[in-house]
């Protein structure tokens, strides 16, 4: 063996060292440099791109995912009438829920035990219980016999939670659900509306218009979460408290409405009418006080209702008024200056007008008469005459003046402008429509229409706006609304003329007969025909105001195709005096030789 040199290993380090093929060069050394350089710019950009441009986006995912949002419902607002009557309000109570899947494990002894227990606490028996546990589904809410949820009152949920904790219901627990509530059932369900069960959005009537001052702004708990999804106790909680919705006090007397309905509903079925309307106004402010359709529905279970019943026929329905018109061509005419309440024409019974005949019921002949014997007979003749002389384009600006043609901007949805006779080039056909719709036909009205005009000539000539919100409260904030004149129509003295117009013809015309003694009423009967060829199908209205030179309160009474009486008179008449006495009673108003009503 060669012994180890020194010197033969650096001489052999010195030659390795020396060899061209184990050189480095310096253009190398700056290549894997520049290499790592960029790497490292590269992984320092991606670091900057997630820690900065996307910071805000991952910030929020990270929240997501530790933690949950939980909605804390808003308390609905409550409706009330003008005295402070509840209207709608929403309930909460606990509803009883069922897990039949852990039920059905239970040994039939267990089971029946415990069907008895929720029985005695319910009320619902178990025969209607067994059957809603014994389906293969997952949670649900039971049922009584009628199909309502079973919710159970305060005292009763404490005791069925002691049972659930103890375990004595295994498969029951309580759920907490709102839900809004009718105290008085059907009354006054159109101008109310409802409020959907699934997600709390008012549907129809004051409930959808007023929807969002009604809702308020629900809440939101915050919590965050562990790793299994389950909220931390010991984590702190953001809570974002919700905003309970306004409070809403209406025009509407609930006492005046119930009256209303009832006598609706008892004049529909006495007469064989397929339906009606009656609205009770106050002249000087506009207030609805009474506002009922037949048919109707119930709020509290609107999902068993016709849906046709759902929309107010007062707002969303036109007819044509007949008669009930003629008191307002009579204040064109007089408030234009193209007649007067002596002026006289020879009635014939009928009038021609672009080579159409235009006749009195039953052709009637009247002679020589005045203008409020025109109203006092109810002369179709008489009528159209005067608005052929007050001319077409007053007359019209007289109609859109008193509201129609033209929605009336009242709270509630649905609100249709009626129909105004048809502005034809040929003038022909212009004058048969200005004859016809001065009596009443060839126009389409709202009853709303036909109510809120008559308020104005119980207003002295001045047309209020409608007004069915008087109030409303929020967060302990209370806006008052004060009632709103929309225009005059005519002039005062115009008003009055008509006024008196119309009480002489109620005191000697057809109207006599439902007049009430110790009261003068400004009031006027309307039979329209809608279709020609079924002349016993008609509208039968009566509308007017009492007392009748210091008018409290508007009455309308329209009855749809009657079958007893097909005349305004005879149909709605009734009706329409009982209502009348009903309201002299109830505003203590005294009659005209001052003993008590």
């Amino acid at each position: 063996m060669m012994p180890f040199s020194c010197h033969n290993w650096r001489d052999r380090l010195a030659a390795h060292a020396d060899h061209p093929e184990h050189t480095v060069s310096p253009a190398r050394h700056w290549l894997l440099g520049g290499a790592l350089a960029f790497a490292l710019a590269g992984v320092a950009g991606r670091i900057a791109y997630w820690q900065i441009a996307r910071h805000a986006q991952l910030s929020t995912m990270a929240a997501e995912q530790q933690q949950h949002a939980v909605v804390i419902p808003a308390q609905r607002g409550t409706i009330y009438d003008r005295n402070g009557q509840v209207l709608a309000l929403t309930v909460t109570e606990a509803a009883v829920v069922a897990d039949p899947l852990v039920i059905q494990t239970l040994t039939p002894a267990q089971r029946a035990q415990a069907l008895q227990q929720l029985a005695t606490a319910t009320g619902v028996s178990p025969a209607v219980l067994a059957p809603q546990v014994a389906l293969p589904t997952g949670y649900r809410v039971l049922t009584d016999a009628a199909g309502g949820v079973i919710h159970v009152a305060p005292e009763i949920a404490d005791g069925l939670q002691n049972q659930i904790a103890s375990g004595a219901l295994p498969g029951i627990s309580l759920q907490m659900q709102a839900w809004r509530e009718e105290p008085a059932g059907a009354l006054a369900g159109q101008v109310l509306g409802f409020v959907q069960t699934d997600d709390g959005v008012g549907q129809y009537g004051i409930e959808a218009e007023a929807n969002a001052w009604l809702a308020g702004r629900p809440g939101r708990v915050i919590a965050a979460l562990d790793a299994a999804g389950d909220p931390l106790a010991s984590a702190p909680r953001r809570i974002i408290p919700a905003q309970a919705g306004a409070d809403l006090t209406l025009t509407l007397d609930a006492n005046l409405q119930a009256i209303a309905e009832t006598g609706l509903q008892h004049a529909v079925a006495q007469t064989g009418a397929t339906g009606g309307s009656v609205i009770i106004e106050e002249p000087q402010t506009g207030a609805i006080l009474a506002l009922a359709n037949a048919p109707d529905f119930d709020p509290n279970h609107y999902a068993t209702a016709n849906v046709a019943a759902f929309q107010d026929p007062a707002i969303a329905n036109i007819y044509d008024p007949g008669s009930t018109m003629k008191a307002v061509t009579m204040a064109a005419g007089v408030d234009s200056g193209t007649i007067t309440p002596d002026t006289t024409i020879q009635d014939s019974g009928t009038i021609t007008v672009s080579g159409t005949t235009l006749a009195n019921w039953k052709h009637l002949a009247w002679g020589s008469e005045t203008m409020t014997q025109v109203l006092q007979h109810s002369s179709n003749v008489g009528a159209a005459w005067v608005a052929l002389h007050v001319g077409h384009d007053r007359f019209d600006q007289y109609l859109t003046g008193f509201g129609f043609g033209a929605a009336s901007g009242v709270a509630l949805p649905d609100e249709v402008p009626g129909l105004l006779a048809p502005n034809e080039p040929t003038a022909d056909l212009t004058n048969l429509d200005l004859a016809e719709n001065g009596f009443g036909e060839s126009i389409g009205v709202t009853p709303l229409q036909m109510v809120l005009a008559y308020g104005a000539l119980a207003n002295g000539g001045l047309l209020m706006r409608p007004q069915l919100v008087t109030s409303l409260t929020f967060q302990g904030q209370t806006r008052t609304y004060a009632p709103v004149a929309a225009r005059r129509v005519v002039s005062t003295q115009t008003a009055a003329t008509v006024t008196q117009m119309l009480t002489d013809a109620a005191v000697h015309g057809d109207a006599q007969t439902w007049l009430i003694p110790g009261y003068a009423v400004a009031a006027k009967t309307g039979t329209s025909t809608p279709d020609p060829q079924h002349p016993s199908s008609t509208y039968a209205s009566v509308i007017g105001y009492a007392p009748a030179q210091q008018p409290r309160f508007v009455v309308l009474v329209k009855l749809d195709h009657p079958q007893s009486s097909i005349f305004g008179g005879g149909a709605a008449g009734p009706l329409w005096r009982a209502l009348v006495r009903e309201l002299l009673a109830y505003y203590h108003i005294a009659p005209q030789g001052g003993q008590p009503a």
